[in-house]
This record gives C-alpha cells, structure tokens and sequence, in this order.
C-alpha cells in the first residue's frame, strides 16, 4: 500500500505535463490489455463451444435458441464415445507418433544445424541453401503421391513408421537450430573443449545441446502439436482400425451411425483430441515465449 500511496502521491505532485505522460501512458497499457483479453477470449471460443457442445443433448445443439451454456450437463457423451469407439487406443497412437516424432526431429534438426553451423566443409553454403529451398515447396502436391507411392513399395502401410521416418529432419527447424547455434555457441568454447580431447559428436552432446535448450523447446512444442494435429497423411497410410490416430477417428463418428450424426459424443471427441495440445501450451508457454525471444534476439 505504500508504493501504491507514493507513487499516487508522485503523480498528483508531479507537473501537469508529467501527470498529462503518466495518465496517457496508464491508459494505453489498459488498452493494451484490454485487447490482449479480447483477442484471448476469440481464440479460445472455438474450444469452448466445442466442450459446451460435449456436454448438451442433441436437441438442444441444434435448437433455434442457442445455448452457449448448457441447460443440463450431458456426461453420457463422453460415455458413449468410449463405447462407440477405443478412442483411448486412438489417443495412445496419436501420442506414439508425435512423441517418436517430435524427439527424432529434436535430435537430427539441431545435430544438422550444428554441422552447418560450426563445421566448414565444401559446399556447406550451398548445400544449406538448397536445404531451404526444399522448404518452400508446397508439400500437399509436390511430396504427398511420390511419398504414399514409396510407402507401399517398402510395406509400411498401416504402421506409424511413415509419419515418423520421413519427417525427421524438416528444413525450418534445422534453419532454426542453425542460426541458435551459430549465434548462442561460442567458437572458443568448442576449440577448447576439442584440445581437451572432446570429438565432434561429443562436442554437440556436451556442449551444443546445453547451450540451445531454448531452441530445442520451440521446436519440440511446435513439431509436437504439427504431427499431433495432422490428418491428411495419417488418413491416406492408417487404414486399418487398431492403428488410426484420434484425428482420423473423430471422422468415424459421422459414419458409423446408421441414424443421423451424434455431435454430442462427436464434440467429446474433439475436446480430448485437443486437450492434450492446449495443455502443453498452457504448461509451456512462458518457456516457449522465452525461445522465441531469445532466437529473435540472437538473430
């Protein structure tokens, strides 16, 4: 209470040009977060209708008065969804494959981005250059038949591994990891470690990895929910029904019904496959901000 009486005390004291600076200035940062609320409020919305909708009964979905809360809360759908369909196995399949992504891309996107970052080798630059070339290329056209077409001939047709393997070093993260690297290891460190006999691969795993723990969370968290949300390749390789992922499942639940679509257990779906990716969001977000930053700043 004391700063807040000094610093109310500071402006009623204060010249009126000073006040004039302070009041713009407190108005403005009300403002600010003012829209900052808005705009919060406007991206969550969508998850909100969808959890409102878990929890209403058919009719009252679709009634011409509209509910944004419900009038009595409808548990059964998420009941009936686990009947319907193991969408726990769903669930775990989803995690398997972003999981096993997610530290595949980690690992070879920053061992790449050190080389190309600290080792000097013919054609280093142009190799990198052509590294993201490739990233400009619109894959749903260019990449989604030569890759489906590979898959069959190697056999991996209902398996995870052609959401995993292919996918494991994509050119912006290790663009990413590059100028991470580039600007937060310092040379000196690694001749120094190398006289002490460290090798090129420890080098990376002592010294690197330690040093860039923001870019790597960036990436992760990113490449996390990216294979976590993707539909159209885990559509076209998981046919069969024990090996689908939740985001192909949900697509189920307007087609097995022999009657009209279910939103209620349908909306249920969608609330548990996208909780997961709001909850790693909410948990690291402050980390996530920070690696953003820091690679900002160090670009």
């Amino acid at each position: 209470m004391a700063t807040g009486r000094s610093k109310w005390a500071y402006v009623f004291s204060a010249s009126s040009e000073d006040r004039e600076a302070y009041l713009t200035r407190m108005v403005l940062r009300v403002l600010l977060y003012a829209l900052l609320i808005a705009l919060s409020l406007l991206a969550l919305a969508p998850f909100f209708f969808a959890f409102s909708g878990s929890l209403m009964a058919q009719g009252e979905i679709f009634s011409l008065t509209p509910h944004f809360i419900p009038q009595q809360l409808q548990w059964q759908n998420y009941v009936q969804l686990f009947e319907r369909l193991p969408f726990l196995t769903y669930l775990k399949n989803s995690a398997v494959v972003s999981i096993s992504n997610t530290l595949g891309v980690v690992f070879f996107s920053s061992l790449i981005g050190y080389v190309f970052a600290k080792r000097r080798f013919p054609g280093r630059d142009a190799l990198f250059v052509l590294v993201l070339v490739t990233s400009t290329l619109p894959g749903g056209v260019t990449i989604i038949i030569p890759w489906y077409l590979l898959m069959v001939k190697l056999g991996w047709v209902n398996t995870f591994l052609p959401l995993i393997i292919p996918w494991l070093a994509p050119a912006l993260n290790i663009f990413l990891m590059r100028q991470y690297i580039r600007s937060g290891v310092p040379d000196e460190l690694l001749d120094a470690a190398t006289i002490d006999g460290c090798g090129m691969f420890g080098l990376y795993w002592r010294i690197v990895l330690p040093l860039v723990k923001p870019g790597l969370v960036v990436i992760g968290i990113l490449q996390f929910i990216t294979v976590w949300n993707d539909f159209l390749f885990s559509l076209l390789i998981l046919q069969k029904d024990q090996v689908r992922t939740a985001t192909v499942a949900l697509t189920l639940l307007a087609t097995r019904n022999e009657q009209a679509t279910q939103y209620g257990p349908l909306f249920a779906g969608i609330v548990l496959a996208t909780l997961p990716t709001v909850l790693l969001f909410f948990f690291f977000q402050r980390v996530l901000t920070q690696g953003i930053l820091s690679g900002a700043l160090r670009g």
